[in-house]
């Protein structure tokens, strides 16, 4: 991290000398998050606790999309031929989903006393939806090149994200559709969630001071990297991040 916040440094103070111009922008805008690998899934049920922070989503790494949102501040270098080096900064609230189509209630699971009972019941049906949701601090470096037109311009912005998490949820509900119908939710904060870097590709359109930006980023982070079986890491578990943005920029210099 060190080296390449050194490298970026340089970069803009070399850049800089020659530079035909400095812009800062602020940015704004929605996204799609899901998780890709082995161990995501569409589908999967809750497990009722003794509160809401208690239960908690079977597996909670959803390969369907949930709605996002972040913001923050982009600062680049424009040289005279188009090259441009920058840094965005901002936050990130990202969500994936999974659909919920069962639960175990808490009371039947120390009932018939656990695990026998997840091996010889299934679950109650049920409906509903629990989204894994991350807010992290994101810092996106990248290098590119702005092709000019008459009126617009393009910016291409291969880079990184990197994003630490501030706060991590499992938040969910879920309606049985037996009778009597009762709801099941979870609220369970999740610990430990790695630092986040992610392959990133922009662009944006520019006209005047504003711009619209498109974007798609792909997790080399494994989520589930410290999962356990047997004592031992298990490498076959595998969840990474895929984040869709699409925003809109305004220059304030």
């Amino acid at each position: 991290m060190k080296t390449l916040l050194l490298t970026l440094t340089a970069l803009f103070i070399l850049t800089g000398v020659n530079a035909q111009k400095i812009e800062l922008s602020v940015l704004a805008g929605p996204g799609l998050f899901h998780y890709s690998g082995k161990s995501t899934t569409a589908t999967s049920f809750i497990l009722q606790g003794a509160s809401d922070q208690n239960s908690y989503t079977n597996n909670p790494y959803g390969n369907k999309n949930g709605f996002s949102y972040g913001g923050g501040l982009q600062a680049q270098l424009v040289s005279r031929g188009g090259f441009i080096i920058g840094l965005q900064a901002g936050y990130d609230v990202l969500r994936s989903k999974v659909d919920i189509n069962g639960v175990y209630p808490y009371q039947l699971q120390f009932e018939l006393q656990a695990p026998s009972y997840y091996a010889q019941n299934q679950p109650l049906p049920a409906k509903g939806a629990s989204y894994l949701k991350n807010q992290l601090i994101n810092i996106s470096p990248y290098i590119g090149y702005r092709v000019n037109g008459k009126k617009i311009s393009i910016d291409l912005m291969p880079g990184l994200d990197i994003g630490f998490s501030t706060s991590a949820y499992d938040k969910g509900s879920a309606t049985t559709t037996t009778d009597p119908a009762t709801t099941y939710k979870t609220n369970r904060q999740i610990t430990n969630v790695p630092t986040d870097v992610r392959l990133k590709f922009g662009a944006a359109l520019n006209y005047n001071r504003y711009a619209l930006i498109a974007s798609y980023a792909h997790g080399l982070t494994n989520y589930e990297s410290r999962m356990i079986g047997d004592g031992a890491p298990v490498p076959s578990y595998e969840a990474h991040s895929e984040l869709f943005k699409l925003g809109i920029g305004y220059r304030i210099n």
